[in-house]
């Protein structure tokens, strides 16, 4: 038989071979497209959810023994979740649902209707969870295709996703300056008024805007480290850091923009410290060729303590510019007092203390709220979720959720501690240690005033860079192996045709 040569061109194996090896490029892209919203009725999610399934089958095929090890926990965590979810949509007999507290008022109406007898689930509104158990496609996705990744994917990953965000700031100040109605905003209920680049929501387009500023300012880092500097992308990162910065500040969250403050505080102190040790080892070598370059020195002290005034500068225009839409504005001009989600805690926390051992189902918060508004309340816009995502997992998960929550905690600090302590702010080259405890942080205080981690986009970029604590660079040996296979079976197949 005469041996067949494989095509050359586009399709050939070594192209299809680096076209998979961006998979996880690909689909944190396709992810960001389609899944910058958190609410159940938006016509793509049926599309991001079948290809989130098409994504994690990808993954689980190409998956090593250490690939699966590094996310086993991880991978545990979420099944539990799933399962749980699974478990509140499971038909119950009457005697068993019936006796669950604030389950009265269905009870009633089930007598009155003739129905005393009906099996029900624990969820009092089946149809939304059965909407977050499809939405868990994602994160499941998202999971298996970073257990792909190593620590050599990892810058590839974190400027794919300063690259998103920049992208996404500048598509805010596009979607102000085109108005209301215009074609740039990607969502039917949304802000409309307000810079929300990729997303539905302007607070989670803050959010993300936070945790892309602090990936710019560690990778700013591990440039300032190289042996081999590469200007250009100094420059790069410096300026995607700036439009950031003054994004963050111009769309008009309160909580992103203290979030912004905060990454950039942050990062500040990151690129500070190793751009001083660069510095110093210049100083050194300039000695020992015993020179002495006082006006030097001062450019550094300049160059150091330029960023902070930086940041004043952008606050002060925002401020002399801002209207009530921006973030600067509005904490100035706006009552806590007179926030909704501040009037309406003491019914939220009614809701918890009735339905904290089960929960009211996943998805149920809007509903289940309407059975305890008070009139007071009462007005033509409806409360959608408490904004304090703690309570609303609490309230509609139940005690099982919150262990699972725990047992996420318990196994990411074990993570972080198993890389150690000792430098954690000035860090080494690509280290993200500090990455991975600024956006847990953050995060775990945004979701206290809004729920950043409902958003598909925001849960995929999440779980890739917290996961990142995981990769070592002797996955470099592992993937170099995984990789010659599928290229011999691409050439076996093509050979076979």
């Amino acid at each position: 038989m005469n041996r067949i040569s494989l095509p050359a061109g586009p399709f050939a194996p070594q192209a299809w071979f680096a076209v998979r090896h961006r998979m996880p490029l690909l689909f944190l892209v396709f992810v960001f497209l389609l899944g910058g919203g958190s609410r159940s009725d938006i016509a793509s999610l049926p599309l991001l959810r079948g290809a989130a399934v098409l994504f994690a089958c990808w993954a689980i095929t190409g998956m090593t023994r250490g690939n699966w090890r590094r996310i086993r926990t991880p991978l545990v965590l979420i099944t539990l979740l799933i399962l749980w979810t699974a478990i509140q949509l499971v038909p119950l007999p009457p005697e068993t649902w019936q006796p669950m507290p604030g389950r009265e008022t269905i009870v009633a109406i089930d007598r009155m209707l003739g129905q005393p007898d009906i099996w029900r689930p624990i969820s009092l509104t089946p149809s939304q969870t059965w909407n977050s158990l499809l939405a868990l496609t994602v994160p499941l996705a998202a999971v298996l295709v970073a257990a792909r990744m190593d620590g050599d994917d990892q810058g590839e990953m974190m400027f794919a996703i300063v690259g998103i965000a920049t992208f996404s700031a500048l598509l805010g100040l596009f979607q102000i300056l085109s108005g209301i109605g215009s074609a740039v905003y990607f969502y039917r209920i949304t802000d409309p008024v307000s810079m929300v680049g990729l997303f539905a929501n302007r607070n989670h387009h803050a959010f993300f805007l936070a945790i892309a500023l602090l990936v710019a300012a560690t990778l700013l880092r591990d440039e300032l480290m190289r042996k081999r500097q590469r200007k250009i992308v100094q420059v790069g990162l410096t300026f995607a850091a700036i439009i950031l910065t003054a994004s963050v500040a111009l769309i008009g969250s309160r909580a992103g923009f203290a979030a912004g403050v905060v990454a950039f505080c942050i990062g500040y102190a990151v690129v500070g410290m190793a751009w001083s040790a660069g510095q110093a080892e210049q100083d050194g070598r300039r000695r020992d060729r015993r020179s002495s370059l006082p006006l030097a020195a001062r450019w550094k002290k300049l160059v150091l303590y330029a960023p902070p005034a930086l940041l004043m500068l952008v606050l002060g225009v925002v401020l002399w510019l801002g209207t009530r839409t921006s973030a600067v504005a509005r904490f100035m001009g706006e009552g806590v007092a007179d926030d909704l989600r501040v009037r309406a805690w003491p019914t939220v926390q009614s809701m918890i203390e009735t339905y904290w051992l089960t929960g009211s189902g996943f998805g149920s918060f809007a509903s289940v709220y309407k059975m305890f508004e008070p009139d007071a309340l009462l007005q033509p816009s409806y409360f959608n979720h408490a904004h304090n995502d703690w309570t609303e997992a609490l309230l509609t998960g139940g005690l099982p959720f919150v262990l699972i929550m725990l047992a996420t905690f318990l196994w990411l600090g074990r993570a972080i501690l198993a890389k150690g302590a000792q430098n954690l702010i000035k860090g080494y080259r690509g280290d993200v240690r500090l990455l991975v405890l600024a956006v847990t942080g953050l995060l775990a205080a945004a979701s206290f005033t809004d729920y950043p981690l409902r958003v598909p986009s925001v849960q995929t970029v999440s779980i890739m860079l917290l996961l990142m604590i995981t990769y070592s660079r002797a996955g470099r040996a592992e993937r170099q192996v995984s990789g010659r296979r599928d290229r011999e079976r691409d050439c076996d197949s093509g050979l076979r045709a």
